[in-house]
């Protein structure tokens, strides 16, 4: 289950990340668009030189000076388009990563500790108190709730009449394999 849960905030943090960074290229169509402004405003200010020439007049000075406030307004904009961009590939690349794999970690890391934190605690138990047939009970009385009635029943015809009869070993080592422990790790 950690391997499963790992590739998944391993495939979306990849894909978020992958999201942000197309999205951060796309951030270069602001320069495209700074550069077209410029070039209008380049023009402008060749109309704007072509009106202070006495015989053409003035018409063109001004078509210029409009030409040079509208170029300054798109490159402006351009760096606008750009920042934004930015920001929106930083966004949505999080958004990507994030949405799918809070739920989860909030799910399932919260049980994951708990349940290290248990086998700890109970692997400790087991190197303290190997031998007491209180512990042994203990173990094959969760295996009772834990396993499946069918898994009980390959380790005893009649589980719950095998652990009142003190016939708890099978069923202790079951609880002891479900939590990855085993009697040989208690005694190293």
């Amino acid at each position: 289950m950690d391997g499963l849960v790992a590739f998944w905030f391993v495939l979306w943090l990849l894909v978020g990340a992958w999201s942000g960074y197309t999205m951060w290229q796309l951030s270069g169509l602001g320069d495209t668009v700074t550069s077209s402004g410029q070039a209008i405003g380049s023009a402008g200010q060749a109309l704007r030189a072509v009106g202070k020439v006495p015989v053409v007049g003035e018409r063109p000075g001004e078509l210029g000076r409009q030409v040079v406030a509208t170029g300054a307004d798109v490159a402006d904009r351009g760096q606008q388009v750009k920042s934004e961009l930015r920001q929106l590939s930083l966004l949505l690349g999080l958004a990507i990563a994030l949405a799918p794999t809070t739920p989860i970690a909030g799910l399932y890391l919260p049980l994951r500790l708990a349940r290290r934190r248990e086998t700890i605690e109970l692997r400790q138990a087991l190197v303290r108190h190997g031998d007491d047939p209180g512990l042994e009970r203990y173990l094959a009385e969760r295996a009772l709730h834990s396993l499946s009635y069918a898994e009980a029943h390959r380790l005893h015809e009649d589980p719950v009449l095998a652990v009142a009869e003190g016939n708890t070993r099978p069923l202790a080592d079951a609880e002891l394999a479900r939590l990855g422990l085993t009697r040989s790790q208690a005694r190293s």
